[in-house]
């Protein structure tokens, strides 16, 4: 089985992990299998949060949404900082809020407003979203999950670790940024600055 995808065509999950495997010299796998051999448990095992853990390293625009929150709670006493605005499920970073003050607290922001505007990083699974440079990142730090319970080798798994730190992570993050200033920013972020500009 081929761990590379025909050209145009996003890569899949199954695709990222035998990338990953591929960089630990492992033989690629048929499918993520909880109860396969162990490569295909530990993909299994290992794909989603580590996706969730490179998404929520930089501001990707690819995953960056504006929505607006209602608060479900009314106010009580002189306590004018205790409005509930409840995050949305797919909500992994919160990057900003329109409002001079709030407070993050578990998944909700609590502030005086009872509207907000919200930006955040989006529990994106649709790899067809991914840039290229973040799927690079995203199989160093999955091979970097996986090195020690498929190869054991800690010589590896610092390499690893020091490829997607100094290299992969800010390479992707610098190319992000700069394809989202040459598009004159990502209509999102024309959207939050509208929101802010109304609430100065």
């Amino acid at each position: 089985m081929s761990t590379t995808t025909p050209e145009n065509t996003p890569p899949t999950p199954l695709d990222i992990c035998n990338l990953a495997l591929s960089r630990l010299g492992e033989s690629p796998i048929q499918k993520l299998d909880p109860n396969g051999s162990l490569p295909s448990r530990m993909c299994y095992m290992h794909y989603h949060p580590v996706r969730r853990e490179v998404l929520c390293a930089n501001r990707w625009s690819f995953a960056t949404v504006s929505t607006t929150l209602h608060s479900t709670e009314e106010n009580h006493g002189d306590d004018t900082h205790q409005l509930r605005h409840s995050l949305p499920t797919d909500c992994l970073r919160v990057l900003g809020v329109n409002s001079r003050c709030w407070t993050l607290r578990g998944r909700a922001v609590y502030c005086p407003s009872s509207t907000i505007r919200l930006l955040y990083i989006a529990d994106v699974e649709d790899t067809a979203l991914f840039e290229p440079l973040f799927v690079e990142a995203l199989v160093l730090r999955l091979a970097w999950k996986l090195c020690i319970p498929l190869i054991n080798s800690t010589t590896a798994r610092q390499a690893l670790g020091e490829e997607y730190q100094r290299i992969a992570l800010p390479q992707a993050a610098h190319f992000n940024a700069v394809q989202n200033m040459s598009n004159d920013s990502h209509p999102l972020y024309r959207l939050w600055r509208q929101s802010m500009s109304c609430h100065d």
